[in-house]
C-alpha cells in the first residue's frame, strides 16, 4: 500500500505504523528517513536500528562533528551556532576560505563556500533560512577530493565495503556522478576502517550499512559527514556490480531483524562501476539529449526524470535522467566519469 506522507515526521509516521499494524521499518536514503525509523523502532521495541539518540547524533552535522572531534577524528574544525549575531561576529576575525553548512540538511542544501566576509554573511544568511531546526556549522573549506566508502556493519566489525569517487560540476554542493571504487583507497582503507569501527563501539551501533563521507588532502582522509544508510540515485544498484555483495537483501535483513548468516556473496560483475545525473548549466523546456556513443555500450541502466516537453525548473538539482554504467578499465572509465557534461549533449527548446 503506497501512502503518502512525509516521512521526515516522526509522529505522524508512528501513527500510521500503529494504526495499519505494520510489523517492521526500513529506511529511505535520506537522513531524515533514518532519523524517522530508528525514532519508529525504538517506540515500537523493534530490533534493526540504532537508538532514537544515536540517529539524531550521526545525522545532525553539529553533533556529529562535536563527537569525532572528541575522539581525535581527523576532520575539519567545525563551530557550531544557533544565533545568527554569534556567527556574524565569528567570521569577522575567521581564516578564508571556510563552509557554511545548515546541520540538518542533505543533497548540499543550506551549504555554501565563502571566500570573504561578504560571501561569509551571505552564507550563514542561507544555511539560517534553510535548515529546519536554525543550526549552522562553520569550518574551514578543505581543498582536496571528495569520496565516500560505504561499508555493512557485522558485531561493529567492517565485513564488505565499497568506495566512491565524487564528481560535482554542475553544483559543487551536490554529487553529480560516481565512479566506485575510489581512486587510492587501498591507500587510506586501513585509517577509514579504523575510524568506522571505533564510531561502532563508542556508540554501540546495530548491524546494517554505514557510508562515511570525506576530503583526500596529501594522501589524508578528512571525515565531513556519516550517516546509516547508503547515499541515495540508487547506489546499491551499482555497489553490487562491483562487491557482488547483494546490499539490498542485507539492508532489509538488518533493519527487520534478520539473520545475516546466510547470505551469498557472488563474483563482482565489473571492475569499475558508477551512476550519473543528467544535468544542465541552463533552465528551459526539454528537446532531447543525446548520450555519445563510448558512454552508452557501458550503460546497463537508465531512469529517465524529465519527459521531452517538461520544464527544468532548477537546473542546480533537477535531473532529466540517470545512467548507470560498468567498466573494466579504470582509465577509460575516468575519462567518461570526468568528460559526462562534455559527452552528454541537453538540447532546449527555443
Amino acid at each position: 500500500e503506497f501512502i503518502e506522507m512525509d516521512y521526515s515526521d516522526k509522529d505522524e509516521i508512528l501513527k500510521i505504523v500503529q494504526e495499519k499494524n505494520i510489523d517492521k521499518i526500513v529506511a529511505c536514503a535520506n537522513d531524515f528517513g533514518v532519523i524517522t525509523a530508528s525514532y519508529v523502532a525504538e517506540k515500537m521495541g523493534w530490533s534493526g536500528h540504532d537508538t532514537y539518540k544515536n540517529a539524531v547524533l550521526i545525522h545532525q552535522k553539529d553533533l556529529f562533528k562535536k563527537f569525532i572531534q572528541s575522539l581525535g577524528i581527523r576532520t575539519p574544525i567545525s563551530v557550531s551556532f544557533i544565533e545568527k549575531n554569534d556567527a556574524y561576529k565569528f567570521v569577522k576575525n575567521a581564516e578564508y576560505p571556510l563552509i557554511v553548512k545548515a546541520t540538518d540538511l542533505t543533497g548540499g542544501k543550506g551549504i555554501l563556500k565563502a571566500q570573504n566576509y561578504d560571501e561569509a554573511i551571505y552564507a550563514i544568511d542561507n544555511a539560517f533560512n534553510c535548515s529546519r531546526v536554525k543550526h549552522i556549522v562553520i569550518e574551514p573549506f578543505i581543498d582536496g577530493k571528495q569520496q565516500s566508502i560505504v561499508t555493512f556493519i557485522k558485531d561493529k566489525k567492517i565485513i564488505v565495503s565499497t568506495s566512491c569517487d565524487c564528481f560535482s560540476p554542475i553544483n559543487p554542493y551536490l554529487i553529480q556522478s560516481e565512479l566506485l571504487p575510489a581512486s587510492g583507497i587501498e591507500k587510506i582503507k586501513d585509517e577509514l576502517y579504523a575510524y568506522i569501527e571505533k564510531i561502532c563501539r563508542e556508540l554501540d551501533l546495530v548491524d546494517g550499512i554505514l557510508t562515511v563521507q570525506y576530503i583526500v588532502k596529501d594522501g589524508k582522509p578528512y571525515i565531513i559527514e556519516m550517516m546509516r544508510r547508503c547515499l541515495g540515485n540508487q547506489f546499491l544498484t551499482v555497489a553490487d556490480v562491483v562487491t557482488g555483495f547483494p546490499w539490498e537483501e542485507a539492508l532489509i535483513r538488518s533493519e527487520t531483524g534478520m539473520d545475516l548468516c546466510n547470505i551469498k556473496v557472488d563474483k563482482p560483475i565489473s571492475n569499475f562501476a558508477g551512476h550519473h545525473g543528467i544535468m544542465s548549466n541552463k533552465k528551459g523546456v526539454l528537446k532531447s539529449y543525446y548520450i555519445d556513443p563510448s558512454i552508452e555500450k557501458h550503460i546497463f541502466k537508465k531512469i529517465p526524470m524529465l519527459n521531452v516537453g517538461e520544464k527544468l525548473k532548477d537546473n542546480l538539482n533537477e535531473r532529466i535522467a540517470y545512467i548507470y554504467y560498468k567498466y573494466d578499465d579504470y582509465e577509460e572509465a575516468y575519462y567518461a566519469v570526468s568528460h559526462m557534461n562534455d559527452l552528454i549533449k541537453v538540447e532546449f527548446e527555443s
